[in-house]
């Protein structure tokens, strides 16, 4: 039996399917770190983190991703269920910046106070401002 030699990508948000491709490779924000994914890869459910997601091996797009999942089947298909997701091609950048500075500042403002749910949001808001950013830049 031949090793297969492409992953179908679909890139899911709520709102709908934002890429669907066929490539031979995919670079992910892990919970745990960046992971790379080639075609063969055994199945596997991993959490993602914002940040940015590199299709393709050789011929790469970047795409930042928000907080999610994603799955490997048995046939080679590749689910990256998020959030969100832009296209770095697509990311206004100086809205980007702006969502990052704001972020930073509603962090400073809670300090040393402990951890509740406004404080994750912030963090959330920092996290997916910085990866349209570094999936904007080449």
């Amino acid at each position: 039996m031949a090793l297969p030699t492409k992953l179908d990508v679909r890139v899911i948000t709520p709102r709908g399917v934002v890429a669907h491709v066929d490539t031979d490779g995919l670079t992910a924000p892990g919970e745990l770190g960046e992971f790379e994914l080639l075609p063969g890869h055994v199945p596997l459910l991993t959490a993602l983190k914002p940040g940015v997601l590199t299709v393709g091996d050789k011929h790469r797009t970047r795409y930042a991703v928000s907080i999610g999942y994603l799955r490997v089947d048995p046939a080679n298909s590749i689910e990256v269920l998020v959030d969100q997701a832009i296209a770095g091609t697509e990311i206004d950048v100086e809205a980007a910046r702006t969502d990052l500075a704001a972020a930073k500042n509603a962090l400073d403002h809670w300090g040393d106070k402990p951890v509740n749910g406004d404080w994750k949001n912030a963090v959330h808001r920092l996290q997916w401002a910085q990866a349209r950013l570094d999936a904007s830049s080449t």
